[in-house]
């Protein structure tokens, strides 16, 4: 899980970013074992006008590009090599524009047959907001949340994570405050101020019981990083970048009555399915 967090939080400083993004993935589910993949991704207007620039310096379709500086990165191009990415049998739907809360985003919508062969990597979310290039070749790949399904049983199956490595001793002083830090603290408050990032599984006709850790109704949060509840604790990140947790149990324990992150700690979870 570490390489779910902290990798959004250099991406969103590295790119100078103010209400970067919002991201929700939905995976529906039917009785039949079908169902569909539902990713909305709203951007802040610095992304966009980011990447509306790095279109026109691009040249070529710059000026098409620029009028939309999101159509490339939600293409229907690569939301089927992404399809494919998912699973044997998922393919994708639609690729539609959407606005809410006066930002604007996509929203895409994948098929698939068997959820017993789906694979779902909820780093990927990020993977549209990077920039042309940006760890081209060296992104190594997390391994992906899948399912086991059958009679009406589901079992989610959360990643491994990679064993334990030995953390480098803070040095002396690192860590404690210095004059820079209110103004630090400011501009991660106002960088992270909208970032949002979602997973949730939801059973269409109903869950009649499940062991998830964050439940609710008829949905199963997997994971869900609201880093704008997150950082009006002022406490909270410097915790987390100082705790630097490589596990869900040391993220859990490390944010524990922290608002704005929920992360399923348990290696499997199990639900029944109406």
């Amino acid at each position: 899980m570490k390489k779910l967090i902290l990798p959004l939080l250099a991406l969103a400083t590295a790119l100078g970013l103010t209400s970067c993004f919002q991201s929700e993935t939905v995976i529906h589910l039917k009785k039949d074992g079908s169902g569909t993949i539902v990713e909305e991704t709203f951007l802040g207007e610095q992304m966009k006008a980011m990447m509306a620039q790095m279109s026109a310096i691009g040249g070529g379709e710059g000026d098409a590009k620029a009028k939309d500086p999101l159509a490339d990165s939600f293409s229907e191009e690569k939301a089927k090599a992404k399809a494919a990415s998912l699973g044997e049998g998922v393919s994708l739907d639609k690729v539609e524009k959407v606005n809410a809360n006066g930002k604007d985003g996509y929203r895409v919508t994948y098929k698939f047959t068997d959820i017993n062969k789906v694979k779902f990597d909820p780093g990927d979310a990020t993977d549209s907001m990077k920039p042309p290039g940006a760890d081209e070749g060296e992104k190594k790949k997390s391994d992906p949340i899948t399912f086991a399904y059958a009679g009406g049983k589901l079992t989610i199956k959360m990643p491994k994570p990679e064993g334990k490595k030995d953390k480098p001793e803070a040095k002396e002083g690192e860590g404690e405050d210095d004059a820079q830090d209110a103004q630090q603290e400011a501009m991660m408050k106002q960088m992270f101020a909208d970032m949002k990032i979602t997973v949730k599984l939801t059973a269409d006709g109903g869950i009649e019981k499940t062991d998830a850790t964050h439940a609710s109704g008829d949905s199963i949060t997997l994971m869900e990083m609201d880093f704008g509840k997150l950082m009006k604790d002022p406490t909270a990140f410097k915790k987390l970048q100082k705790a630097n947790p490589e596990t869900p149990e040391e993220i859990e324990q490390t944010l524990k009555g922290v608002d704005g992150i929920k992360m399923e700690s348990k290696p499997e979870v199990t639900a029944t399915l109406k």
